[in-house]
């Protein structure tokens, strides 16, 4: 009898089971959605983007070998970026590869939160006046909507207005559209759709990665063609490297097995920007550089008025006016701080051979242009301050030394014999902002003083010609602060040398117009630029990341340019840069460029 009870209960209880599972609710999906950075086409994505139940949030992994600090300038953004924060999200002094951490919408770059935004949302989509929200999940709302899109000063209300939702208010139902408007957006969100210019094409693989494609055409190399003119890289290192990468890419083991009419897809993140925009971030710049663009016109019309102000001054005399003319005068010549590169036990690049009779070094010829151009410049009334000087070459010379001299010296207080480049680039940082603080001291204008320092490149064989670098305003620190006693002893130290948003987007601007202006009267004169891309550049590539010389990233003069006169790796410019005619020419390109800068032919002068 047990036995029975015993095994009726245990079908009834298996019974029970079946029915519990049968009629148990299917488990729900993962709110958690997988992304990698927008239009990333390589590496892995370790990122996840969901509603924590408070707010939304963004999960993610450090990378092999990377640090609190490294992981820190990646993820974060610069308010937060510290390693404090890094702790207080992990919650734990270790960071582990295969660990998420956990970090709220605000303290995430805004690459990242462009892009983990599409991912939550993907049913957004940009349209050409605005940006179109669909509602998806329980938890939003217009207030949320308006944290995450907009711009600084726009809130909930203003959304709720230009929608006529006044009605609903604050809360929202699944498959309701919020049109966002593009000056309501934040800028440096990229949410507009990116596309790339004419000659590539945009394409979509079946997995949803994003190529830019170009069609090789007749007589066409990978490396001038493709890798130097659509990623922008020229050293010749990284060229062969990138090289590399897109021949495994696209299944070609040889770049002389690329056939004409080929295509050939580049990954867009390997893209320069003047091939790869975003027409959002376009609209945005242009309007905030309206006001500065007005007032350098206004500066300018100025100095066409001619060499006097009138001032008209009313005077109460007797209860009666009397308008009293008052002439005043602040005319101010033209200053050129001229830097020439490297010199002293640091030759900077070298190429050639003396067997070939083309051996030559950077800091010799660069130094002889300098001279060349002094004496042009101060022809002209132009007051040239130098910061490099050679006791044994006080004139331009008709042949180069075949022989490196060593004996130059920076004209710091006392004189420095460079012999470490690293040393000697700081040092001229400080030499280039003494000089200009100066100046200043004397009450002359800033746009009366430029920058110009001369160098010769050591880039892919297949470039030649001149190329002009400005300062660009997204490379620039907050300060330039080093504490070493080699820097401490000279009288040009500056131990506060600080740079603000507003003044390097102001420089950007004056010295790319400058940088254009030189380039063209290199091609007056007939003397070869870089053609294959921008021949004006704001930035160059060194092991993958954007960067700049120092002297360049730090100068507080508002026109400051680098100019590489030739590329000495290349035979021909190697061997015109050995006719001192050319180095003439060159140096009346650059002295010429000047001139024009202030719009005059001769008796160089500037009114305040």
């Amino acid at each position: 009898m047990k036995l029975k009870f015993f095994i009726f209960a245990l079908i009834l209880y298996s019974l029970y089971g079946l029915t519990e599972k049968a009629f148990a609710k299917s488990p729900k999906s993962s709110n958690w959605k997988n992304f990698r950075l927008e239009y990333q086409s390589t590496g892995k994505s370790e990122m996840k983007v969901g509603w924590n139940g408070k707010r939304l949030v963004v999960k993610l992994k450090p990378q092999v070998g990377e640090g609190g600090y490294s992981l820190a300038r990646r993820v974060l953004e610069p308010k937060y970026r510290s390693l404090k924060t890094i702790r207080k999200y992990s919650k734990s002094r270790r960071l582990y590869k295969n660990r998420f951490i956990t970090f709220p919408f605000k303290v995430i770059n805004n690459v990242i939160r462009s892009s983990a935004l599409k991912a939550v949302f993907f049913k957004d989509k940009a349209k050409e006046d605005y940006w179109k929200h669909r509602v998806f999940y329980d938890w939003e709302t217009t207030t949320l909507i308006a944290g995450l899109f907009t711009k600084k000063g726009i809130k909930a209300a203003h959304l709720v207005r230009y929608n006529k939702m006044r009605k609903n208010g604050n809360i929202l139902k699944k498959g309701d559209i919020i049109k966002i408007p593009w000056k309501w957006v934040s800028p440096e969100l990229a949410l507009r759709r990116i596309f790339v210019k004419s000659p590539l094409k945009l394409k979509q693989e079946a997995s949803g990665k994003f190529f830019a494609h170009y069609q090789m055409k007749p007589g066409e190399t990978l490396y001038s063609s493709v890798v130097i003119r659509f990623t922008g890289r020229v050293l010749n290192d990284e060229v062969n490297q990138v090289a590399k990468k897109i021949l495994k890419l696209n299944n070609i083991p040889d770049a002389k097995l690329i056939q004409n009419r080929q295509k050939i897809k580049i990954p867009l993140e390997w893209l320069s920007e003047e091939y790869l925009n975003n027409q959002g971030n376009e609209k945005i710049s242009l309007k905030k550089s309206t006001p500065s663009s007005k007032k350098i016109k206004t500066k300018k019309e100025k100095r066409k008025k001619g060499k006097s102000i009138v001032v008209r001054k009313v005077v109460k005399k007797n209860k009666k006016r009397v308008v009293s003319k008052k002439t005043k005068t602040n005319v101010h010549k033209i200053h050129v701080i001229l830097d020439s590169g490297h010199g002293g036990g640091d030759p900077g690049a070298s190429a050639g051979s003396k067997k070939n009779k083309d051996l030559i070094y950077e800091d010799e010829v660069v130094y002889d242009v300098s001279k060349r151009m002094s004496k042009l410049l101060k022809n002209k009334g132009v007051i040239v301050h130098p910061t490099l000087t050679d006791p044994n070459q006080k004139k331009p010379v008709r042949f180069l030394s075949r022989r490196h001299d060593k004996d130059e010296q920076l004209l710091v207080t006392p004189r420095y014999s460079s012999h470490n480049a690293r040393i000697g680039a700081n040092m001229r940082v400080y030499l280039v902002n003494h000089i200009f603080h100066k100046l200043r001291k004397q009450k002359v204008p800033p746009e009366n003083i430029l920058f110009i320092s001369l160098h010769g490149d050591s880039l892919h064989s297949s470039l030649r010609g001149v190329m002009v670098y400005y300062p660009d305003r997204r490379l620039r620190r907050g300060s330039f602060r080093l504490k070493s006693k080699i820097y401490r002893r000279i009288k040009e130290y500056n131990s506060k040398l600080t740079f603000h948003t507003k003044d390097n987007l102001h420089s950007e601007k004056l010295s790319k117009s400058f940088g254009k202006i030189i380039i063209n009267q290199f091609r007056k004169k007939n003397l070869s630029t870089h053609r294959v891309s921008s021949a004006v550049r704001g930035y160059l590539y060194r092991n993958g990341k954007k960067t700049l010389p120092a002297i360049l990233r730090y100068s507080k003069v508002p026109t400051s340019v680098l100019v590489e006169i030739a590329n000495l790796n290349n035979k021909h410019d190697r061997r015109a840069l050995l006719k001192s005619s050319t180095r003439q020419r060159i140096a009346s390109a650059i002295s010429n460029s000047v001139y024009a800068n202030f719009g005059r032919v001769s008796g160089l002068v500037a009114k305040r």
